[in-house]
């Protein structure tokens, strides 16, 4: 079990590491457990700080036990899934880059053969995805530059997220826009830019504007905004006709799945 050693917010927020028990219960059975995700591979939900006498609350997610050759391969040969987790939102938040806190994960055991990943909630946020839907890309142009600004930025310090589909990406709004990047299971980052990297995540960007029909979108506003902050030496890497054939090939492989 470990916690994060460089997190300012730690003893102002009085993180308490938790038992892999209680955390186990409270999916289970706690009314103060907002479930988010539940599927083969992992349970998600937002654990409401009153079931821990505090006043923040904190994201959870379970690796669930899958199968016992599953487990073996990952206990004799791999890192735990949540210690990699864990790994990556620490390495991307010491870099500045906005992802929720990493807290604290536990690694599964042969006694308890699923894993936990504990971060901070960003509270107050909306899905990107579910923003077009209500409209906002296509009249808040100031959210468009800072989306297209923070996605640069996540790029020019080295990282990659590894899957940039919008859900991925929470707004948050005061006055002003900030952006958070989450589900960063296959994020990685690098004391260089990736540009295999950085295509995979344009190409699974566009890809998702395909599945909203916010193709135009993405062309005509977040591109020239992306290209305007993205380091030059990216820039002339880049072909945007090629992120675009690619997102085309795989979303009409996909059987050109739209979103209503």
């Amino acid at each position: 079990m470990k916690i994060h050693p460089k997190i300012n917010l730690y003893e102002s927020i009085n993180f308490e590491p938790l038992k892999s028990e209680f955390i186990q219960d409270v999916i289970e059975n706690s009314k103060f457990f907002i479930l988010k995700k539940n599927d083969f591979s992992t349970t998600v939900g937002i654990l409401q700080g009153k079931a821990i006498n505090k006043n923040y609350d904190l994201l959870i997610k379970r690796f669930n036990y899958r199968e016992v050759f599953d487990f073996l391969i990952h206990k004799l040969f791999n890192k735990d899934r949540a210690e990699r987790l864990w790994e990556k939102n620490l390495m991307l938040y010491n870099k500045g880059i906005p992802v929720p806190i990493p807290l604290q994960y536990i690694k599964a055991t042969f006694k308890e053969k699923n894993a936990f990943f504990i971060s901070t909630a960003l509270n107050d946020t909306e899905k990107l995805s579910d923003l077009y839907r209500k409209g906002f890309l296509n009249k808040e142009e100031n959210l468009n530059k800072q989306l297209a600004f923070s996605i640069a930025d996540f790029h020019n310090s080295g990282a990659i997220h590894g899957d940039l589909k919008w859900p991925n990406i929470l707004v948050q709004a005061n006055n002003s826009y900030k952006i958070f990047f989450i589900d960063l299971d296959q994020s990685s980052c690098s004391s260089n830019f990736n540009l295999k990297g950085i295509y995979k995540d344009l190409i699974r960007f566009y890809r998702f504007g395909l599945q909203l029909g916010a193709e135009k979108w993405v062309e005509e506003k977040f591109f020239p905004e992306y290209f305007y902050n993205i380091d030059n030496e990216i820039r002339k890497k880049i072909n945007v006709d090629r992120i675009i054939n690619k997102a085309e090939i795989e979303w009409i492989k996909k059987g050109r799945e739209r979103f209503s």
